[in-house]
């Protein structure tokens, strides 16, 4: 169905807020340094040559032609690719030129910069505003790219129109073009759209060369702390020039910058400087790693002369990867065997025309089964998958549009650069593992490699070779990653990760596959061909139940078995005739035993099948054989005998009603006009059963907020059912609001479901910049007047002050004090984590307590955290033995705006000269302030021939504003 065009014009009103001072940005403040907007929707559409004078014009009459929302496919397709009858060069299947226009009216000040911003499309971009030429893009149709359309946008509200010519004919200058390939090129503009305004000072764009925008590496990660360097690139595009102040804020889960790097620089006019500051966590490090990707994140601000200009964020995840002899991959210190797919991006009907939704669902799916490793066959995939994976904690092995051939001179020129492209767009990613340095099948290219190198010596190269043709090693790249689908011998003298390998239905291969991997520690992983159905002119494409998903997403048997394989949460699934036929049952679990029952017959209480080829698997399958018909199975998972699992597999029957599902998804549709779910009718027997051997043919009707991908030209709408399960893709309107589905199919009861879509915000960076609470962190080293400072502390010389000014909180004042008198000590000679702290401090007598007092603390919230070690040994000790262990519990007491209660119920210090690899004791706790009263912290000691000692103290607010009372 074609939707006439009904706006036609889209207003974008332009703000970007100058704002004073250095240390108080607001939230909205630095979500509007810049302008980042989603103008995906309410494009106009022709597919075919035109004259391009003519409709490039601005007088140019549109108004019949096709209204699209992005991510949008030139023409949707069947599975079957429409009856092409091409081969692998591809030269008609989807060889079109299609043209897209636009109106927009932009409000910007005159010294702004207005770019138009693509993450991609097939494959040659041209673009015209207001009736001129802006330029062109055919490095690839994967890599991104912008324009800069300052000059030719009118600023003050008049209408510009936008004109796209996106050209996907066959051009042997564009890779992976110009020779054959095991992929569809589908046509279109495929990837998301963007209005970005700019002020004139402002960092530039990743992708423009290797030292733009912001680049992020950590040099060194321990298990406590990790050094982070931080390259930025800002361009001053004024006639002077100006004071400029970089600020990175390193930002953790909870939304608290705990680390700050400044720096500051005259930027010359129209010119660049790169920026270059190294700072890190010292203290509470949080990796990331698969089964916890914990992501903090890094606000790179732009001042000029204290105004903010610009700001963008990217994610940081510390992790540290190894690769040692006899050992093979560690992360963070622990082996790990990569296990995983590879993995295209097209869908069925829309080809790469894939919402975000959709490609962040795949990645559910992955993480769900275990995956820990994902090839991104064979181009750069979308920001959205990576994004998810950095998420999920899945690792992800990149390279560029290529596949086995390739052509000497421009095509080359733009292959490298699409590499180099790749790198910059995803190098802040801490899900990525490594670069194709090599050509698929053909190894390693030194080209390839360098280019990786320059711009990214963190990361480790991959040779992308194959064991029957090209060198049988990683030659010039890091790793050997070649494919395995002959059972070759791979090299031992090498890391080698087998990007590719074949599968069985039954999952034998798979498991073959994977014991051969883990039996060698220098071979790391392994990662199947593919995880999806996917569509090729090539002879293996197509429907295969033995990949882990159909094109549909939809799971076939050998997905469990990896799920097995690569899960802890005990699991038992029983094939279906899928994998499995009528004498011989095939189960997937990773319990100790398995018993199977047949019509509440016990067939047998088996292990896992004994196999020398899966000798090195968790969970090899289970086979079981059957002497009596089959009828209604049972699996039970025994661990230690006692059953934690169990699975049932009901013979069904004919087929009688439909059940609709819409799959899950991270978050509610959104009524971008774009966003796409995948709809299940599974057919049922009367009792529920999944009938898995129906092939009915399935309508599928919506009313209300959303369309229905296709029709019956392409096999879409009705659908057949595959294995028992016809599926669609439902797309939003950009309207929320309610819909109702409805599932018939001859002969069967059908089957309705309701659901809604939300409205959705356009600003991006209002979608993705959250809440930053930027409060001083406050250390304070305590001691005598020839104390040892702690480095980046606070100095407090008690013994000749005795107040502390706490001058990032209002000037508050804090005091010390006991009963009797008090001692502020100093000392030298101390190993361990944080000595200069640990050695001196504030004393008291055992029977004595400390209390510290804060005065006119502004209202809020507070994590406050003290240290407490005695240089003198808390126990009684010949030699290295401990011969009496006294308790040397404190008890930490708080009286503020709260109340009175115990903060911290026991707390043990540490003592003596050799903490080592320890850190000095530590208590945690809150406290909060009604901004007029005193604070008082009480320190005493169960063990009153223990003295109680206080080394410093850490402050910080905490974003916490409500008071309410509580009594001891």
């Amino acid at each position: 169905m074609k939707l006439i065009k009904s706006i036609k014009g889209m207003l974008i009103f332009v703000s970007i807020l100058l704002t004073n001072g250095l240390i108080a940005q607001t939230t909205t403040q630095l979500q509007k340094a810049r302008v980042k907007l989603d103008i995906n929707e309410q494009w106009t559409f022709y597919r075919g040559e035109l004259n391009e004078q003519e409709v490039t014009s601005t007088t140019f009459d549109d108004s019949k032609w096709e209204v699209v929302n992005v991510p949008h496919s030139m023409k949707l397709s069947s599975n079957e690719l429409d009856n092409s009858t091409d081969t692998s060069y591809q030269r008609t299947f989807h060889r079109y030129i299609g043209w897209y226009r636009k109106e927009l009216k932009v409000q910007a000040n005159t010294s702004q910069k207005v770019y138009l911003e693509f993450e991609g499309a097939h494959q040659h971009t041209k673009l015209w505003v207001n009736g001129k030429y802006v330029g062109e893009d055919m490095i690839s149709g994967f890599t991104p790219f912008h324009f800069d359309v300052t000059d030719f946008v009118h600023k003050d509200g008049k209408a510009n129109t936008i004109v796209l010519s996106v050209d996907n004919r066959l051009n042997p200058n564009i890779p992976p073009d110009g020779d054959r390939r095991d992929y569809i090129l589908y046509s279109g503009l495929y990837r998301d759209v963007y209005l970005v305004v700019k002020n004139p000072l402002h960092l530039t764009f990743d992708w423009e060369d290797k030292y733009a925008g912001v680049y992020i590496t950590t040099p060194s990660v321990a298990k406590n702390n990790a050094t982070v360097s931080i390259r930025s690139t800002v361009r001053n595009e004024q006639k002077s020039a100006v004071s400029t102040t970089v600020v990175q804020r390193i930002i953790d889960q909870d939304g608290y910058v705990i680390a700050k790097m400044t720096s500051d620089k005259e930027v010359g006019p129209n010119t660049e400087y790169t920026f270059n500051q190294t700072g890190g966590i010292t203290e509470n490090l949080h990796s990331w790693s698969i089964d916890d990707p914990y992501l903090y994140r890094v606000q790179t601000i732009v001042y000029q002369n204290d105004q903010v200009m610009d700001m963008v964020e990217n994610p940081l995840g510390i992790r540290k990867f190894d690769f040692i002899d006899g050992e093979g991959f560690l992360l963070n210190g622990e082996n790990i065997e990569l296990i995983g797919v590879n993995k295209h991006q097209q869908y069925p009907f829309v080809g790469d025309a894939v919402a975000n939704s959709l490609h962040r669902k795949d990645a559910e799916q992955f993480k769900e089964a275990g995956y820990n490793v994902v090839r991104l066959a064979h181009y750069p995939h979308d920001n959205s998958f990576v994004e998810a994976c950095d998420e999920l904690g899945i690792l992800l092995i990149e390279e560029a549009p290529s596949w086995i051939h390739f052509v000497e001179g421009e095509w080359f020129d733009n292959l490298e650069e699409a590499t180099r492209i790749m790198i910059r767009n995803h190098r802040n990613h801490p899900s990525i593992l490594m670069w194709s340095g090599g050509l698929n099948h053909r190894g390693p290219v030194e080209r390839l490699h360098y280019a990786c190198k320059e711009e990214d010596p963190t990361r480790m190269t991959g040779s992308n070779g194959a064991p029957w043709t090209g060198p049988v090693h990683s030659g010039i790249c890091d790793i050997y990653t070649p494919m395995d689908y002959q059972n070759t011998p791979v090299t031992e003298d090498d890391f080698s990760f087998l990007c590719e390998h074949g599968s069985s239905k039954d999952a034998l291969t798979n498991q073959f596959e994977v014991s051969k991997s883990r039996a060698s520690a220098n071979r790391f992983g392994v990662a199947l061909w593919t995880a999806h159905d996917y569509f090729s002119f090539q002879k293996d494409w197509g429907m295969q139940p033995r990949r882990p998903f159909s094109i549909y997403r939809v799971p076939n048997p050998v997905n469990y078995w990896y799920k097995s394989e690569l899960t802890k949460t005990p699991m038992v699934y029983i094939a279906d005739e899928r994998a499995s036929t009528d004498t011989k049952i095939v189960v997937f679990s990773n319990c100790d035993e398995v018993e199977l029952y047949n019509n509440g017959q016990l067939v047998a209480k088996q292990k896992p099948d004994s196999d020398p080829n899966r000798s090195f698997c968790n969970s090899p399958s289970y086979t079981f054989t059957l002497n009596s018909e089959k009828g209604d199975l049972k699996a039970k998972g025994l661990i230690r005998g006692v059953e934690v699992a169990d699975y049932t597999l009901n013979k069904y029957g004919k087929a009688y009603q439909l059940k609709l599902e819409i799959e899950e998804q991270n978050k509610t549709m959104e009524a971008s006009g774009s966003d796409m779910r995948m709809v299940r009718a599974y057919i049922l027997d009367k009792d529920g059963n999944h009938v898995i051997g129906d092939q009915s043919l399935v309508s599928f009707k919506i009313e209300g907020e959303g369309i229905l991908v296709g029709d019956a030209e392409i096999g879409a709408n009705p659908n057949k059912a595959y294995w028992g399960t016809a599926s669609i893709v439902l797309k939003s309107t950009l309207t929320a609001g309610n819909f109702k589905i409805t599932a018939k199919a001859k002969g069967l009861k059908s089957s309705t479901i309701e659901g809604k879509t939300l409205p959705y915000n356009r600003d991006i960076r209002q979608q993705n910049i959250a809440e930053v609470y930027d409060f001083p962190i406050v250390k304070v080293d305590m001691g005598g007047d020839d104390q040892l400072l702690q480095f980046d502390w606070y100095r407090w010389d008690g013994t000749n002050s005795s107040t502390f000014t706490l001058k990032d909180y209002d000037n508050a004042e804090v005091t010390v004090s006991s009963k009797q008198e008090n001692q502020w000590t100093t000392a030298f000679g101390l190993l361990g984590n944080q000595p200069y702290l640990a050695m001196d401090g504030v004393i008291v007598d055992g029977k004595d307590e400390l209390s510290i007092t804060f005065k006119n603390l502004p209202k809020g919230t507070y994590d406050l955290k003290t240290y407490h070690h005695s240089i003198k040994v808390l126990a009684k000790v010949k030699g290295n033995a401990i011969l009496e262990k006294k308790l040397n519990a404190y008890q930490i007491n708080v009286e503020d705006a709260l109340g009175k209660r115990i903060a911290v119920p026991a707390i043990e210090p540490t003592s003596g000269t050799k903490l080592r690899n320890l850190f000095p004791a530590k208590a945690n706790y809150s406290i909060t302030s009604d901004g007029k009263s005193e604070i008082k912290v009480i320190i005493k000691n169960y063990a009153q021939d223990i003295p109680v000692v206080l080394n410093g103290f850490e402050i910080t607010k905490k974003n916490k504003t409500q008071i309410t009372k509580q009594t001891l």
